[in-house]
């Protein structure tokens, strides 16, 4: 049993997400636990104009105590719908009024979490934000647990591609991701090299191909030539049937293949989960 923990803006988010969620918590054989964020600056946007007649003269701390009045009502019926969708799972759901930071809530948490489940589009921000969201980028970079990004209306998954480049954290994602969903050992492998630095061999081949043998029944291996994020993000452009893992988000290195911007490109482009995690 693992614990795995869903991240909802308890303001904003759908069936299909909390269908998504318990779908992964399930393949990891996980008890689940939903973490339901209610951040202020989000949800004032969503209050009719008519309880604010003149929101540019009103302080913060006016706005943060009318609009708890007026988003009560929201929030009661949202609980009561994301308990209706969890049905009799045994889902544990929190529900936590976020005072500082809605990162910093779900940092704090993943430190005592085996995975961090969240959807791509889930933000924070009252005003026009970032694709994909800056709450979701700065979970990916600052989470002490790995994280799955996953797509608003997930399908099966009928391949797992492991992003690899030969790097202790591309292999350290791989073995994670091994770990975490034992449930994936019949499914279709395909490990992706992308050759750089003048290496068109995939590194330490025999190594790597000795450890997915002894958790995995189908495994390929593939080698794309170019540009890493351009090839990357050309075989995953087209696919919502697959998931791929990263390593190292947000973190220095030597690799051109696991820079932030490029996980930003499949996050932002495609229709797949997306696994990240660092040592």
């Amino acid at each position: 049993m693992k614990k795995v923990i869903a991240v909802i803006d308890i303001l904003h988010f759908s069936d299909d997400q909390v269908r998504g969620f318990k779908y992964f918590a399930r393949q990891t054989n996980s008890q689940l636990t939903v973490i339901c964020l209610d951040n202020l600056t989000a949800g004032v946007a969503a209050v009719p104009a008519s309880v604010f007649p003149e929101p540019s003269v009103i302080g913060y701390s006016q706005i943060s105590v009318e609009a708890r009045v007026a988003l009560q009502w929201q929030i009661t019926q949202n609980t009561k719908q994301l308990r209706q969708l969890c049905g009799n799972d045994d889902i544990n759901i929190i529900l936590k009024e976020s005072v500082s930071s809605p990162v910093t809530e779900i940092v704090n948490a993943s430190r005592f979490a085996d995975l961090i489940l969240v959807s791509n589009s889930t933000s924070f921000a009252a005003l026009s934000d970032s694709n994909p969201p800056r709450f979701v980028k700065d979970i990916l970079a600052e989470a002490e647990c790995p994280v799955m990004v996953l797509p608003d209306i997930p399908v099966p998954v009928k391949e797992i591609i492991f992003a690899y480049n030969g790097t202790y954290s591309s292999i350290y994602a791989i073995r994670q991701f091994t770990l975490l969903f034992p449930e994936y050992a019949d499914t279709a492998i395909r490990v992706v090299y992308v050759a750089e630095n003048d290496q068109a061999a995939i590194p330490f081949k025999h190594d790597l191909k000795t450890y997915l043998d002894a958790h995995y029944s189908k495994v390929e291996y593939a080698i794309l030539n170019g540009e890493p994020a351009t090839e990357f993000l050309a075989l995953l452009i087209r696919r919502d049937d697959c998931i791929v893992t990263y390593g190292a988000f947000g973190r220095s290195g030597i690799s051109r293949f696991f820079h932030r911007s490029d996980a930003d490109s499949i996050l932002r482009t495609t229709n797949i989960p997306v696994f990240v995690t660092h040592p």
